[in-house]
């Protein structure tokens, strides 16, 4: 009974972390598509970047890494993805907080970023817990 309670608060947690990536990628989405060019497809090309990483956050964290070259693929390709949302959200960001009036527009990005860098984190980590306790469940 004990495990089931376990597997149910990480299971509430994980839907917590995902609500939090999903905040830091809005945030990183609205302030990419404020900087971008007033057209359709500009918006649609800037908001790109951190939605893919949500995406590859996503199938890194619910796949589980059974081959370790397989896995050392799917978190390189997931580090490289981050970095480069990173660099343009980063000064998409910069030059929407600065247009906007912000005084530490350079500060501000950092945030986001952590955000979900933190949550990314968080959320493969919860991944890996979850599927032990279910392993040990599946025991019983």
């Amino acid at each position: 009974m004990m495990k089931n309670i376990e597997l149910l608060d990480l299971r509430l947690l994980r839907w917590a972390v995902r609500a939090a990536l999903f905040l830091g990628v809005a945030a990183s989405v609205a302030a990419n598509i404020l900087h971008a060019q007033p057209n359709l497809i500009s918006q649609t090309i800037s908001a790109w970047p951190p939605v893919a990483l949500l995406v590859t956050v996503e199938l890194t964290s619910r796949i589980p890494m059974t081959r370790w070259w397989l896995a050392a693929l799917r978190i390189l390709a997931t580090i490289v993805i981050a970095g480069i949302a990173a660099w343009v959200s980063y000064w998409h960001m910069v030059g929407t907080v600065s247009h906007y009036g912000e005084s530490s527009p350079y500060a501000v990005p950092l945030t986001v970023d952590g955000l979900i860098v933190v949550a990314s984190g968080s959320l493969v980590e919860l991944a890996g817990r979850i599927r032990t306790v279910e392993a040990r469940l599946a025991q019983v």
